[in-house]
């Protein structure tokens, strides 16, 4: 489970340079994909800070999208 937990971080660290490369869509797509393998890790794990925090970002990143499609 613990290569779970690598394989989200890589995807938000990609969402991270896509954003530097003002590549916002993307971007968030990777960290939303990202934080849904956090929630299920941390479920897993028992992190509950850990998962609130990734559901506020997959939040977060849901309205920057609606946002950006509607622009």
């Amino acid at each position: 489970m613990e290569t779970v937990s690598w394989i989200c971080t890589m995807l938000v660290l990609i969402g991270y340079y896509l954003n530097s490369q003002k590549r916002y869509l993307p971007a968030m797509l990777a960290w939303i994909v990202g934080d849904i393998g956090w929630i299920a890790y941390d479920l897993y794990i028992d992190n509950i800070s850990h998962m609130v925090l990734s559901i506020i970002i997959i939040v977060l990143n849901v309205i920057g999208i609606f946002k950006i499609v509607n622009e």
